[in-house]
């Protein structure tokens, strides 16, 4: 009689397991069945990013997240577009520059510069004078160009408590873009007149003082950007020609536009540089060249294009069609139905998102 009570109870639970079973199954199903839970699973192909129409707003790499810029302050999001925190600070035309966890934020035409790290104010900096040019090291060392009484401009090296650690006047031409390395060292351009013709001097300045500043190059035209390459030297964008140079100051390699007018160049990713070209006929040459300057790829888009953002091997490029996605060698890749409303975008550092500024949407958009 006692084995029969076992077997019952076994079989019994035996059935109620079963039963669980079964219930369980069956409310996945319908679980999954739904759209909205559907839907809450899932990564959509855009969301939208709370926004506020007709603001100039711009946005800069932030490790993984992403800063959104405007004239009330720094905004960081996810690529969820949920904030991460925000630098409130009413500035008329901020400049934004990131390197490493550091985020200096300068009031270009103004006199105040900020260092975060972070959301965390590490100082802040005030000039004499109206900025005109700022830059960062990953070490949290500020550069500021200004104009002076006397000279023709001066560029001034803050560490990051705001300490001014060495001032460097230009005498004999206006001081245009500058950077600074990450062992600290500067380098300045200088627009020169010499009649007619227009040309610059770039220039290499110790700011331990020890040393006279030295000229490594006398450009034709305008040097429209400079940049430390991250492993030492040095990249010079001219209107007419990319300049490279060794850490020692001497040139490694040109390249030679021939006569194209450049309309935007980016830079950061030094085997993929890309610089973008009006052809003359409403359609935009784009062009990669690698870290040694030579080219890697080269296409005709179809239409004009209103901008393009660069992240490693992806280049995004936005046409009044649609946004494409193409590789260093030109080869198009994929292409997104983003709308028409894109004013400037920028990859996430994941590669698998953008974020689309528009003037009255602000979006980030899957990557395809």
């Amino acid at each position: 009689m006692r084995e029969k009570k076992e077997t019952f109870k076994n079989v019994f639970s035996k059935k109620r397991i079963v039963a669980v079973l079964i219930l369980l199954v069956l409310t996945l199903v319908m679980m999954f069945s739904n759209p909205e839970f559907q839907k809450f699973l899932s990564r959509p192909d855009s969301v939208s990013v709370s926004f506020q129409p007709g603001m100039n707003y711009y946005s800069v790499n932030y490790g993984k997240e992403m800063l959104i810029v405007g004239k009330e302050g720094v905004r960081s999001i996810d690529n969820r577009g949920r904030e991460v925190f925000s630098l409130v600070n009413n500035i008329t035309e901020p400049g934004v520059m990131v390197k490493n966890d550091f985020i200096m934020l300068a009031d270009m035409g103004g006199n105040q510069s900020y260092l975060y790290k972070n959301d965390r104010l590490v100082s802040q900096i005030k000039t004499e004078r109206e900025i005109l040019a700022a830059k960062l090291n990953k070490n949290g060392y500020i550069a500021l160009s200004s104009s002076e009484l006397g000279y023709k401009g001066v560029v001034s090296i803050f560490d990051k408590s705001g300490k001014e650690l060495f001032k460097w006047h230009s005498g004999s031409g206006y001081i245009g873009d500058i950077d600074i390395s990450s062992k600290n060292e500067l380098a300045a351009a200088q627009l020169m007149t010499d009649k007619e013709k227009l040309y610059s001097k770039i220039m290499l300045v110790d700011i331990s003082g020890k040393e006279e500043a030295k000229c490594i190059a006398e450009v034709d035209g305008v040097v429209l950007k400079l940049k430390y390459k991250n492993g030492g030297g040095l990249i010079a964008v001219t209107d007419e020609k990319v300049y490279a140079f060794k850490k020692n100051g001497k040139q490694q390699f040109v390249i030679d536009f021939d006569g194209k007018t450049p309309v935007e160049c980016n830079i950061e990713n030094e085997n993929n540089m890309v610089f973008a070209f009006d052809s003359g006929t409403n359609n935009t040459i784009l062009e990669s060249y690698s870290s040694r300057g030579k080219l890697r790829g080269r296409l005709e888009t179809d239409g004009e294009i209103k901008t393009f953002d660069v992240n490693g091997e992806c280049i995004l490029a936005v046409t009044i069609n649609g946004v494409y996605r193409f590789s260093p060698s030109g080869k198009q890749k994929g292409k997104i139905d983003a709308g028409q409303d894109i004013k400037k975008i920028r990859i996430f550092a994941g590669r698998d998102e953008f974020l689309s500024l528009g003037s009255a949407s602000a979006d980030i958009i899957k990557i395809k």
